[in-house]
C-alpha cells in the first residue's frame, strides 16, 4: 500500500466519521471537533503520511487552508442572517464588535507587553490575532438555518453568528499595523496616516461595498429571470461561487475579502427581502455547509497533529496562565459588560460572552503576519495561539451543546 492510498483511506474514514457524528455523539452532547482532534493526535503518533507541522505550522500551506475555511464559513454566516434584521437588532452584536473586541485587544496587548515582556509589534500581533471570534469552529452554536423576517433568532445564536461574521475583517487592520511596526523601530505620523486611510478606511469600506454589490447583482439577475429559468440554476454551486468571486474581487483591489464575502451572503437575496417574495430558488446552504464541515475535519486533524508535534512546548508557565485567563475570565467579563442593558436575559448574556470561540481565523492572521512581517520570538506566539485554540475547542466543545439545550428549556 502506497502513501497515497493511505491518505485516501484516512480521508474516507475521517469524513465518514464526521457524517455519523450526530448519531455517535448525541449521547455525549459534545462537538464533533473533539474526536477529530484526538484522531489527529493518533495519526501523528502512528506517523501517517500527512504534511504534519514540525512543530510550527508551515506558513504557506496553513495560510491558504485556513483562509479557505474562513471564507466558506463567512458565506454560510451571511446567507443564514440575510437582510432579516433591523438596525436595532444589529445593535447587540455591534456592541460585541465595538466594545468587547477593542477592550480585549487592549488587554491582550497590555499583558503581552508588560507581563510577558514581548516587544511592541509582537504584543500587538498577538492581540490582533486573538481578538476575533471564529465563524468556523463556532458553527455548531451559531444559527442552524436561514432566517426569515417572521421567524428569526434574536438571542445567543444570532449574536454569535453576527459577531463572527464581522469581526474577522475588523481585526485585520491591527494585524497590518503590527506588520508595519515590525519593519520599523517606531511608527511615524506618516505610518499612522497610511494605516488609518488605507488599512482601516479604504479596505473596510471597499470590502463591504464589493460584497454588497456582488450580492445585489446576483439578486438582481435572479429576479430578472423567469421562474422556469431560475429553477434551472445549479444552486449547489452558487454559494461557493459567490464566496470565491466576492473574496477574489475584494483582494484584487486590496480590500478586505473577509468582509466582502460576509456582505455578499447578506445581500444575495436583496430583492426577495425588499419585495417580501418567496424565493423560487436560493444558494444551497446545505452544500456549502457540508463543504465547511469537510474542510474543518482536516483542519482539526492537522491541529491535533501539531499539538503532538510539540507546538505547545514554547509556552511558559506565565503564558499558560495567560491563555486560561483569556478564555475563562477576560472574554466572559468583557462580553458580559458590553451586553449590559440590552434586553437579553442573564443566561443569554452569560452564554454569548462565554462562547467567543477562537480558532481558524486566528491561525490565518498569524501565518499571514509571519509571511509579511519581520517578527522576533514568533514561536512563543504560535504556542500561545495554539493553546488558546485548544482550550477553546475542548472547553466549549464539551459544554456548549449542553448549555444551549438548557437555555432553550
Amino acid at each position: 500500500m502506497t502513501s497515497y492510498h493511505i491518505v485516501l483511506l484516512i480521508i474516507g474514514i475521517s469524513s465518514l466519521f464526521a457524517s455519523f457524528s450526530p448519531i455517535l455523539l448525541k449521547k455525549f452532547q459534545i462537538s464533533y471537533t473533539i474526536p477529530l482532534l484526538v484522531l489527529g493526535a493518533i495519526l501523528y503518533y502512528l506517523n501517517a503520511p500527512l504534511p504534519w507541522p514540525d512543530p510550527v505550522w508551515s506558513v504557506d500551506l496553513t495560510l491558504r487552508f485556513s483562509e479557505l475555511v474562513v471564507i466558506i464559513s463567512l458565506m454560510v454566516a451571511g446567507l443564514k442572517i440575510g437582510l432579516n434584521y433591523s438596525f436595532k437588532e444589529w445593535i447587540n452584536p455591534l456592541r460585541l464588535l465595538g466594545v468587547t473586541m477593542p477592550l480585549f485587544l487592549i488587554l491582550v496587548f497590555g499583558i503581552s507587553y508588560y507581563l510577558l515582556k514581548f516587544n511592541g509589534p509582537l504584543s500587538l500581533l498577538l492581540a490582533a490575532v486573538l481578538a476575533p471570534t471564529d465563524p468556523a469552529l463556532a458553527s455548531e452554536i451559531q444559527l442552524d438555518r436561514k432566517q426569515t423576517k417572521s421567524n428569526k433568532n434574536l438571542g445567543v445564536q444570532y449574536n454569535l453568528t453576527a459577531e463572527a461574521g464581522l469581526n474577522d475583517g475588523l481585526a485585520f487592520p491591527f494585524v497590518f499595523l503590527a506588520i508595519m511596526w515590525s519593519k520599523t523601530s517606531a511608527l511615524e505620523s506618516a505610518d499612522w496616516k497610511e494605516w488609518l486611510s488605507y488599512y482601516v478606511l479604504y479596505k473596510i469600506v471597499v470590502g463591504a461595498v464589493v460584497g454588497i454589490v456582488i450580492g445585489y447583482l446576483y439578486s438582481l439577475i435572479t429576479k430578472m429571470l423567469s421562474e422556469q429559468k431560475e429553477r434551472r440554476i445549479h444552486q449547489a454551486f452558487v454559494a461557493v461561487s459567490l464566496t470565491l468571486i466576492a473574496y477574489g474581487a475584494a483582494e484584487v483591489i486590496s480590500a478586505y475579502g473577509f468582509l466582502s464575502v460576509f456582505f455578499a451572503g447578506l445581500f444575495a437575496h436583496y430583492h426577495k427581502h425588499v419585495s417580501n417574495e418567496k424565493s423560487k430558488s436560493e444558494p444551497s446552504l446545505n452544500f456549502i455547509s457540508n463543504i465547511e464541515k469537510f474542510l474543518i475535519i482536516f483542519w482539526m486533524i492537522f491541529f491535533g497533529g501539531s499539538i503532538m508535534a510539540g507546538i505547545l512546548n514554547y509556552n511558559t508557565l506565565s503564558s499558560v496562565i495567560f491563555c486560561f485567563f483569556l478564555v475563562l475570565i477576560a472574554r466572559p467579563i468583557l462580553g458580559f459588560m458590553s451586553l449590559w442593558k440590552t434586553g437579553l436575559s442573564y443566561k443569554e448574556r452569560f452564554f454569548i460572552s462565554s462562547f467567543g470561540i477562537r480558532g481558524i481565523g486566528s491561525v490565518f492572521y498569524l501565518t499571514y503576519a509571519v509571511k509579511h512581517g519581520d517578527f522576533e520570538n514568533i514561536n512563543s506566539v504560535y504556542a500561545i495561539v495554539a493553546l488558546v485554540i485548544l482550550i477553546s475547542i475542548v472547553l466549549h466543545g464539551l459544554t456548549a451543546k449542553r448549555l444551549l439545550r438548557k437555555l432553550a428549556t
